[in-house]
C-alpha cells in the first residue's frame, strides 16, 4: 500500500494545470517540473508585512527591558523570573485568558515573541566569587587584596594596606603556627630565613572576617557580604583564602529586588519559573 503525501497530491493537481507564459508581478506561482513542484514568488517584500511578531530579543539592563516591553506588550503578556539563573523572560504574545461570562474559553496564541533580560554580574562580584573557597599563595593573595581594597568596608582601607604590605614584605619567612586571639582574629607566627639559621621571629595579625560592599548585578545596589579568612601552613609556606558566607542569599535577594522594581514600574505580576 502506497501512502500519498500532500506534495504528491499537489503535483497531481498541477499536472493538467495551465501556467501562463507571462507571470504578473505581485503573484505567487507553483508549477510541476518533472517529479517535483517549483514555486516562484514575485511578491514585493517591501509591500508584505509579517503575519505576526516573533523572535526573542535579548537586552542587557532593566531600562532596555522596560522600554521594549512597554512598546510591544498587551493585556495578555506574561513575565517570568528564574531566581537561580537571574533571568527574566517576557512572553509578549502569551495565550489570552478568560474573556467573559458570555464568551467562555481561552484563545491560544503563538508565544513566540519574547523578551529576555539576563542580569549582568558586576566585575567586582565576579572577582570575589571566583576566589571563594580557593587558596592562593601568600604573595598572590596579598596582591588580590591590594587590587580590590576599594570593595572592603571593614577593616579600614588603611588597616588593609598595612596588612598587605606586611604579607608582601614577608615572602622569605617560614610560618610555623597560628594563635586564635580573644577578638577572633589570628596571629600568624613566622621566622626569618637566614643562611646562618636562627633568624628573627615575628608575627602578623590577620582579621577573622572582611566586610565587603559589592553589587551582584549592574541593575542592583551594593550589598554587605561577609568574607571569612582561611589559611593553611604547608612546609612553612602560607596559603590564604576567603569563604563568602552569604553570597548565594545576596545574589537571590538582588534578583528579587530587580523583579520588584519591574513590577512597580510596569504594573505587572512577575511569575516565578520559566515559560513553556
Amino acid at each position: 500500500m502506497t501512502t500519498r503525501t500532500e506534495n504528491d497530491a499537489l503535483i497531481d493537481a498541477l499536472t493538467d494545470a495551465q501556467i501562463s507564459e507571462q507571470l504578473n508581478p505581485g503573484g505567487f506561482y507553483a508549477f510541476k517540473l518533472r517529479d517535483r513542484v517549483e514555486t516562484i514568488d514575485l511578491r514585493d517584500p517591501d509591500e508584505t508585512r509579517p503575519a505576526r511578531k516573533k523572535g526573542t530579543v535579548r537586552v542587557d539592563d532593566m531600562p532596555s527591558f522596560v522600554h521594549y516591553y512597554r512598546k510591544h506588550c498587551d493585556a495578555q503578556s506574561e513575565v517570568y523570573v528564574d531566581i537561580q539563573a537571574g533571568v527574566i523572560t517576557a512572553v509578549l504574545d502569551a495565550h489570552e485568558g478568560w474573556v467573559s461570562e458570555e464568551e467562555r474559553g481561552y484563545t491560544p496564541r503563538w508565544g513566540e515573541h519574547r523578551l529576555t533580560l539576563r542580569l549582568a554580574e558586576t566585575d567586582a562580584w565576579r572577582r570575589w566569587t571566583s576566589l571563594d573557597r580557593q587558596f592562593l599563595k601568600q604573595a598572590a593573595f596579598a596582591d588580590f587584596i591590594d587590587d580590590n581594597r576599594a570593595d572592603i568596608r571593614k577593616p579600614t582601607a588603611a588597616d588593609m594596606l598595612e596588612l598587605v604590605q606586611q604579607f608582601q614584605a614577608k615572602t622569605k619567612v617560614t610560618f610555623s603556627s597560628a594563635t586564635l586571639l580573644a577578638s577572633g582574629d589570628r596571629r600568624l607566627t613566622f621566622e626569618e630565613e637566614t643562611t646562618a639559621g636562627g633568624g628573627a621571629k615575628g608575627s602578623i595579625e590577620v582579621p577573622s572576617t572582611l566586610e565587603l560592599g559589592i553589587a551582584p548585578f549592574e541593575d542592583s545596589e551594593p550589598y554587605v557580604v561577609t568574607a571569612r579568612f582561611r589559611y593553611r601552613i604547608q612546609g612553612g609556606a602560607l596559603y590564604m583564602g576567603i569563604w563568602l558566607d552569604n553570597a548565594t542569599d545576596v545574589r537571590r535577594d538582588a534578583v528579587r529586588t530587580v523583579v520588584a522594581k519591574l513590577q512597580e514600574e510596569l504594573g505587572i505580576v512577575v511569575m516565578r519559573g520559566t515559560p513553556a
